[in-house]
């Protein structure tokens, strides 16, 4: 199954979420976790506002303004759009799907913001140099690295888009380096999700670092996380088991596959074993 087929049905659920008045990222253009602030808003923002906290914890005097942003796979645009409006930031996000483009595009044109913010329709595991020629400041990976075949070659295909001091962003799940392969909740995951190279935390840092980067910045925002009852998930796990022989049959076995990944992922942080990082890494000079 083809991710932008994945990530159709993902925006098909959150329309659906929408026409019935839960909020799903909708107000945000986000489609990431969702996070409790200080003050106790739910937000896609509030990560927005994590990010804008890294950015401005790790600029240097010689970081260029306006920021010339690349984000890869930027969903709804929400978040090239926030730094757009809160930075003057300009840029580029890709996406697997025309769908997602589409509507990234229409909310930029909606904010006035069409000739600064595009959204393009391309796969960050193929060259991307035509879309920054002279490569851009920041890249910003919020949940997606996850996606890819291999995130650490990924990883190091981003950094090249970077100048010395250009930062990489990189928002996403980390499974505990000690959670063997087989893990019910780590492969039911996976599978769900559509990401079979997910990077454990030491990984991910080998990662950074063998892509010629260096972590100036880490943030462990799983205290933040939006968490429910284990007997909820408990109970959820087994209504989606219980329906998965009906789903199989249908096309909604990827929606089904979605949710019942997310479950096991919110299992995964009940029982202290994934971290939801932010990590902000520099382009050695």
């Amino acid at each position: 199954m083809s991710l932008p087929r994945y990530y159709a049905w993902l925006t098909w659920l959150q329309d659906a979420a929408g026409r019935v008045g839960h909020d799903t990222g909708q107000r945000t253009l986000t489609v990431h976790r969702r996070l409790r602030s200080a003050s106790g808003e739910i937000s896609g923002d509030v990560l927005h506002e994590a990010i804008l906290d890294a950015l401005a914890a790790t600029t240097e005097a010689s970081t260029p303004a306006p920021l010339t942003v690349l984000d890869a796979g930027c969903g709804l645009g929400g978040t090239l759009l926030f730094l757009h409006a809160r930075l003057g930031a300009r840029g580029i996000g890709i996406t697997l799907s025309p769908d997602q483009a589409t509507r990234a595009h229409a909310s930029a044109a909606s904010r006035g913001a069409a000739d600064t913010c595009r959204f393009v329709v391309r796969d960050f595991d193929t060259p991307l140099g035509d879309l920054a020629p002279h490569g851009v400041d920041v890249v910003i990976a919020i949940e997606s690295l996850a996606h890819a075949p291999d995130p650490a070659t990924t990883i190091g295909r981003l950094a090249r888009l970077l100048p010395p001091g250009g930062r990489l962003v990189v928002v996403d799940d980390a499974p505990a380096d000690a959670l063997p392969d087989d893990d019910v909740d780590l492969a039911g995951f996976r599978r769900g999700w559509h990401a079979p190279g997910v990077l454990a935390d030491a990984a991910l840092d080998r990662a950074i670092d063998a892509a010629g980067l260096a972590r100036v910045h880490d943030v462990d925002l799983t205290p933040r996380l939006v968490a429910r009852p284990a007997v909820s998930l408990a109970v959820r796990l087994a209504l989606a088991r219980a329906a998965w022989p009906l789903a199989a049959r249908t096309s909604a076995a990827v929606l089904h596959d979605a949710i019942a990944g997310g479950l096991h992922l919110e299992r995964l942080y009940a029982r202290g074993v994934a971290r939801y990082r932010l990590v902000v890494a520099r382009r050695r000079r």
